[in-house]
């Protein structure tokens, strides 16, 4: 695996995870004033669905371009929860002038709010045993079966 500097193993599979968000969700929000029909369902459902998957399973995808790159685990994980972070917080600064603190706290236990979590622990988990394990095939000498990975898969799945 070839070592890079913050920019090459972090911060480029960063940029690709919120750049996908970004472009699919200012696609996606910018293409209501358009004329109803046929092109503006294809823009908003082409958008919609990028912006959904990276949102929800990017944590697949991030990671393991991370790991690749040779990214420490915590920049990794950084990668992964990227999207669902910016999300949540978007999110919650949109309802944010409608409820009161009390109100937000409750806004913050509902189940999307764990779900969004626990999802992107149990991508992130399932794309890092990929990741180790063909890191391994390669003659890497690394524990496929790391603590950390099985707690985090844990928790995912506990979510």
């Amino acid at each position: 695996m070839k070592h890079r500097g913050v920019f090459g193993r972090f911060l480029v599979p960063l940029l690709v995870a919120l750049g996908t968000l970004a472009v699919s969700s200012l696609v996606y929000h910018g293409s209501t004033p358009m004329t109803p029909g046929a092109l503006r369902t294809i823009v908003k459902d082409g958008s919609g669905a990028v912006m959904f998957v990276s949102i929800w399973f990017f944590a697949f995808i991030g990671p393991p371009m991370a790991y690749f790159r040779g990214a420490t685990f915590i920049e990794r994980l950084a990668v992964a929860f990227a999207n669902p972070i910016v999300w949540l917080v978007r999110m919650a600064l949109s309802v944010s002038c409608q409820f009161s603190a009390i109100e937000m706290v409750y806004f913050f236990f509902l189940p999307w709010t764990f779900g969004v979590v626990a999802v992107a622990l149990f991508e992130f988990s399932i794309a890092e045993l990929a990741s180790r394990a063909i890191d391994r095939r390669r003659g890497t000498d690394v524990r496929v079966l790391h603590p950390a990975v099985i707690s985090l898969f844990a928790a995912g799945m506990a979510g």
